[in-house]
């Protein structure tokens, strides 16, 4: 199908995921009030123009705009960058030191928009945009993350494709399952369960294509069914899974961590 030929309500452009990680850049399209694991920073792709952002009730109307986590949200349609930090990622607690936000959805400066565009439209690997928006926002008040934090990180990275149970992971720390949840809840906001069904959804995106039987890459990704992933799809990023299928292939950021983690 020609791109002339696809209508409007599809999403059009390119995505980068990686671990906590993930980049979108082009044509925004059908998407309902949604709330999802991850900040946003979201701003339009070209210079002199802007987004609109709605919470329901109120529009922010801005070149660039800060969505915390689990915030009702959605985008009007536009041509857009949207970058998207798990609330378990290092960055995402060096932006918020950084942008010190107070509201749940914030407008950014124009010095942060202009270097936004400026490391991450165009770039074909979007490892370097990524440190390079740490290196703009950590200044001396980056938290580096626990040795348990990193480990959690790295075990998770790589058992991700076994889709580990609450039992399996805490055994793996030497926990018991309820001591494991309270700190994984308490030290990245979000339970565990929430966390994997997060992890399954990026994973099954990077399967969706123009030839994508929905109902097989479900059950492949541990959802009961078709209806149980459409829902979960469009509660998390207010989207039908079927309005991704024209992207084109996923570019796959690698694993990316700070150095010297602190006890």
């Amino acid at each position: 199908m020609k791109k002339s030929d696809i209508s409007s309500k599809y999403w059009l452009g390119k995505i980068s995921i990686g671990y906590g990680i993930g980049y979108f850049e082009g044509n925004v399209g059908d998407n309902d009030l949604h709330c999802h694991h991850a900040h946003q920073l979201s701003f339009a792709k070209n210079v002199g123009q802007y987004i609109q952002v709605s919470d329901g009730e109120h529009c922010l109307f801005s070149s660039g705009v800060y969505i915390a986590a689990n915030t009702l949200h959605y985008l009007q349609p536009g041509i857009y960058c949207s970058i998207y930090i798990d609330q378990t990622h290092f960055l995402a607690d060096a932006i918020h030191q950084f942008l010190r936000p107070n509201s749940s959805m914030t407008p950014l400066s124009e010095d942060l928009v202009a270097m936004l565009r400026e490391s991450f439209i165009e770039q074909h690997h979007h490892f370097n945009a990524f440190q390079k928006l740490l290196n703009y926002c950590r200044g001396g008040n980056f938290k580096q993350p626990t040795i348990r934090e990193q480990q959690l990180s790295n075990y998770l990275q790589l058992s991700e494709q076994q889709d580990l149970t609450l039992k399996q992971i805490a055994e793996q720390f030497n926990l018991s399952e309820s001591r494991f949840s309270h700190w994984f809840s308490e030290n990245f906001g979000i339970s565990y369960r929430s966390y994997r069904k997060w992890l399954r959804l990026l994973k099954t995106f990077q399967s969706i294509d123009s030839q994508t039987n929905l109902t097989e890459i479900s059950h492949h990704s541990h959802f009961s069914d078709q209806a149980h992933f459409s829902r979960t799809c469009k509660q998390m990023f207010g989207i039908q899974p079927s309005l991704l299928k024209f992207i084109p292939s996923i570019e796959q950021i690698p694993m990316w961590q700070p150095s010297n983690p602190k006890l």
